[in-house]
């Protein structure tokens, strides 16, 4: 007579991960395996109760309810629970020579429209103007011609474009490619700190557990350029709040900037610009690869 199968904790962790063993792919089956595994472990460690779990998938329907082609709820989830500077840190390791990476964040936009050299990327008044220059070199320094910076950040209002369905498509953001000697200009406006979006299950956890939803101010970049690894990174204004405690974990002290505050009468002022203005200087080094490593943005359809 059949034996009926144990039912214990332990006997049902098993159960779920051995369910696995016939997959054929190796990768996955380690993966799921590994994530039964420790998701039982999880719920065992904190005795996770049953209306804690109804909970849980309540806030996970929300999030899938929230999330569109202009947000994406559960990147910032991701993002809060510091796993996505957690996979960051796991797959881009680099020499001590190389520009740090960091988190892509919920707002990037592939398709930036193409700029020339040291062009504006504010369509429409934006915050106090600030130049960002520098030169993309590799490892032993030799420049880096023809390599490609996507550009995006927010403004003073604290909102990117694809936040703000008023906004032109391309305000605040830009491609630009080096020059022969690895040089790069645009003009951005100086970012300031900004919340991520707290209206919805991330920012209801957040208030719950005390903890605020700002992150300092930055401009993102991802460089791309044939033979090198894909970098996405930002540029910190060393002079924000918020630097020791980023709501998304992503500050590292090799990418605080700092920048300059310039006057209206001084000879380097871009063409363009009135009143006072900053300027920031933002060298990049890049790693060598057979294969750029482009920086995915799972659920984003724009």
């Amino acid at each position: 007579m059949p034996t009926a199968a144990s039912t214990t904790p332990t006997d049902i962790t098993r159960t779920a991960v051995a369910s696995f063993d016939g997959c054929d792919n190796e990768r996955l089956r380690r993966v799921m395996q590994g994530l039964a595994q420790h998701l039982h472990a999880f719920a065992t460690e904190v005795e996770l109760t049953q209306e804690e779990w109804e909970a849980g998938i309540r806030f996970l329907t929300e999030t899938g309810h929230i999330t569109d082609d202009r947000r994406q709820e559960f990147i910032l989830w991701s993002d809060v629970l510091g796993l996505s500077m957690l996979v960051d840190a796991l797959e881009h390791a680099a020499p001590d020579e190389a520009t740090e990476s960091t988190v892509l964040g919920p707002f990037y936009v592939p398709g930036a429209e193409l700029r020339a050299f040291g062009a504006a990327i504010a369509e429409e008044p934006a915050g106090e103007p600030a130049w960002v220059h520098g030169h993309v070199r590799d490892v032993d320094g030799n420049p880096i011609p023809g390599a490609e910076l996507d550009i995006w950040q927010n403004g003073d209002d604290r909102l990117y474009a694809v936040q703000n369905p008023d906004a032109p498509e391309n305000h605040l953001r830009g491609r630009f490619h080096t020059r022969d000697d690895g040089g790069y200009a645009f003009l951005a406006v100086r970012p300031v700190p900004y919340t991520i979006p707290d209206d919805g299950p991330v920012g209801r956890m957040l208030a719950a557990t005390a903890r605020h939803p700002w992150r300092p101010a930055h401009i993102h970049m991802i460089v791309r350029a044939a033979g090198y690894r894909t970098l996405a990174t930002h540029i910190f204004d060393a002079g924000s709040e918020y630097l020791e405690s980023d709501a998304v974990f992503a500050v590292k002290p090799s990418l605080l900037r700092e920048f300059v505050q310039r006057s209206e009468d001084d000879p380097e002022r871009p063409a363009g610009v009135t009143g006072p203005w900053w300027s920031v200087e933002n060298d990049l080094v890049l790693v060598g690869g057979d294969q750029a490593g482009e920086p995915t943005d799972p659920g984003r359809t724009a």
